[in-house]
């Protein structure tokens, strides 16, 4: 099939045995799912924490971003700075953090006679941490020095622009006003036990694993929030501007980008098999497609004598092509193909074991009879679907002068960036 990968020849490899997901809950409403594998003396924990768009205020935009980093520095009751990055080098436990579109994760892996220790600094680091009035001000600088001179290139400025999520940076209006009351009162209300995930892969057994995850993280509880301020209005759905973001950048060639957006009824398999059959696709050249966290990235570069205009619709002309073609049933037996063939390497990996143990949490990862018993109009409903120019986040980069060429309508990306912001 055009534009699979290898694991698409591979038809006769056999699913290897994996390790059988087991459950439980925490009364705090903490779920937790357990790979045991017992083949390595290693323990790994990933902990997702989901965020509402209500969680953050409408004036206060970036508070996520600004809160996650602040998080990363802060001291907690029982250790100063710099004591976990010391502790966690000397016991050789790797604990790292990200922000991501719908929440905040965080990652962890130790060696299984360290596993104690290793969930007890995690539970420092969630539960426990105190946030120093200097490091948010510290911040506040170091986000205002990026407004006024932003590093970013105009391409990833314009990647930005095109999604409002919980990685949004904090605006100067925001950064003027958000406190550390802000920060404790967001704390109060995304810091909930009962919209947790935790996957524990490796070297422990299933009580073993009930007992570490009770005794470090069964005293998280909801908070209340902090007396003294109101609660916010939360920030308001994104509204349909007229124009989407348009990034000045002078002397530089025209870059058109489109974002779809994975919709909230996509089937879980149709997206797996459509995140292998989009991207490689021939009828899309010259235009670039790539699978992100955000959903379905489009990209098309122009050359210094191609109008913003030609550019523009030829990228549009692309992905409604597809849409309207959809794809075969050669090609839908072919991506199956490829996708229980990948399927049978993850028992070979543990992170990838762990991600889609999340993603099946989440509704978001296909699962094996479905797969087989995806038929060839559902699966090209769902392309219809997600490839709906309603639903397009549009946007432009490059000189201005091309820019002024592009009609860029239908966005849904939120305010038009005039290449100012970060």
């Amino acid at each position: 099939m055009r534009g699979l990968p290898w694991l698409c020849l591979a038809p006769a490899l056999v699913l290897q045995a994996q390790p059988r997901p087991q459950s439980f809950t925490l009364p705090n409403g903490l779920r937790v799912v357990h790979l045991e594998d017992h083949e390595h003396p290693l323990v790994r924990a990933r902990l997702y924490l989901r965020v509402e768009s209500g969680d953050t205020p409408a004036d206060r935009q970036g508070l996520p971003l600004l809160f996650h980093r602040l998080l990363d520095g802060a001291e907690t009751a029982d250790l100063k700075a710099g004591d976990l990055d010391r502790i966690l080098a000397d016991a050789g436990i790797q604990l790292r953090s990200s922000l991501e579109a719908g929440g905040f994760t965080w990652e962890l892996v130790a060696r299984s006679r360290d596993q104690d220790r290793a969930m007890g600094l995690l539970a420092d680091r969630l539960l426990r941490p105190l946030f120093d009035p200097t490091l948010l001000e510290a911040e506040r600088q170091a986000f205002q020095q990026q407004l006024e001179h932003p590093e970013a290139s105009p391409h990833r400025r314009l990647r930005q622009g095109l999604t409002r999520d919980l990685r949004s940076r904090p605006t100067p209006d925001s950064l003027k006003t958000m406190t550390l009351q802000d920060l404790l009162a967001f704390r109060a209300r995304a810091f909930r036990p009962d919209r947790a995930i935790l996957i524990l892969h490796g070297d422990l057994g299933l009580e073993q694993a009930k007992r570490l995850v009770l005794l470090n993280l069964g005293s998280w509880a909801t908070q209340a929030a902090p007396p003294g301020r109101p609660p916010s209005a939360p920030a308001p759905a994104p509204s349909l501007p007229l124009e989407g973001p348009r990034i000045a950048a002078p002397g530089a060639g025209i870059r058109v980008q489109a974002l779809a957006p994975r919709p909230g009824d996509l089937a879980p398999e149709a997206a797996e098999l459509l995140c292998l059959l989009v991207p490689g696709d021939p009828s899309l050249a010259p235009v670039r497609v790539a699978m992100e966290e955000d959903g379905l990235v489009a990209t098309l570069d122009g050359g210094g004598d191609t109008s913003g205009s030609v550019i523009w619709f030829l990228l549009l002309r692309r992905l409604e092509v597809l849409r309207q073609r959809g794809f075969t049933q050669a090609e839908l037996d072919s991506a199956r193909t490829a996708w229980l063939a990948r399927r049978s390497l993850d028992s070979l990996h543990p992170e990838a074991q762990m991600a889609r143990a999340l993603a099946e949490v989440l509704g978001r990862g296909g699962t094996e009879e479905p797969m087989r018993a995806m038929s060839l109009d559902a699966l090209n409903a769902n392309l219809r679907n997600w490839l709906d120019p309603a639903n397009l986040h549009l946007g432009a980069s490059g000189d201005p002068e091309g820019l002024k060429s592009i009609p860029i309508r239908g966005s849904r990306s939120g305010p038009q960036d005039r290449g100012t912001a970060p």
